[in-house]
């Protein structure tokens, strides 16, 4: 599928290694603040799905989002060029870990690769869109940590089996765990993801779970309440 219409805003992605999918969904509805942010990094945007979700949900918010692949990187800017948004959107082609901006931010969002021990695909753009060696944990969580403001968050969705070593990387840098959340891909089947949250300052952890499918694969109730204002179809039906 070359474009993803979404409600209010649509997805140009036939240059994208990354297709837009649940877990972008999921984090980009999930995401919260206590005061709306000023400024929002999304890490590796690809399409630049997560941005536009973000600045669906901001009024004044200037997010930027940086993607590696030349490709997916124009691909995004000509997302957030056609959308309502254009004007608080910003494409940034560079490397998170070589770039150095002028100024830090209040809310860093990022959906990472995170294959680990597993065969390297034939393409390189595919690989570093998925691999974690491309970008590994340690090194984006370290990176993070220096662009973010004092009273700033920080989430990211990962492997279930990859929370804790997440976690671990996180605490070296100074963050502390502040939200946890528990995706079920289908009812009465195993963990698959959890988002997390981070900020510099130690809260009481909020844990909390979400379910995608119901026990016959449709989707949840929940699901269809927390995606609803994205959605351009009836996810019931």
């Amino acid at each position: 599928m070359s474009t993803f219409k979404f409600k209010h805003f649509s997805i140009s992605q036939a240059n994208s290694t990354m297709k837009v999918g649940t877990d972008a969904m999921l984090l980009g509805s999930i995401v919260s603040w206590k005061n709306e942010p000023r400024t929002i990094l999304d890490i590796g945007t690809g399409t630049g799905v997560l941005g536009l979700m973000l600045a669906q949900r901001t009024k004044c918010t200037q997010i930027s989002a940086i993607e590696i692949d030349e490709a997916a990187c124009s691909e995004a800017e000509l997302n957030f060029q056609n959308s309502s948004w254009s004007d608080r959107l910003s494409a940034i082609h560079n490397d998170i870990l070589t770039i150095d901006f002028s100024s830090k931010f209040d809310l860093i969002i990022s959906n990472p690769p995170y294959y680990e021990n597993s065969l390297v695909s034939e393409s390189e753009r595919t690989s570093r869109a998925k691999h974690a060696e491309f970008l590994p944990a340690e090194l984006l969580v370290k990176k993070v940590a220096e662009m973010l403001h004092s009273h700033g968050v920080f989430w990211v969705i990962v492997p279930a089996e990859n929370r804790e070593l997440w976690i671990a990387h996180a605490r070296e840098n100074g963050f502390h765990l502040q939200k946890s959340v528990c995706i079920i891909g289908k009812l009465r089947q195993g963990e698959k993801r959890r988002i997390l949250s981070f900020g510099f300052d130690e809260v009481k952890i909020v844990f909390s779970e979400s379910v995608v499918r119901d026990a016959d694969g449709n989707y949840s109730a929940e699901y269809i309440k927390l995606t609803k204002e994205f959605h351009d179809r009836d996810l019931s039906n």
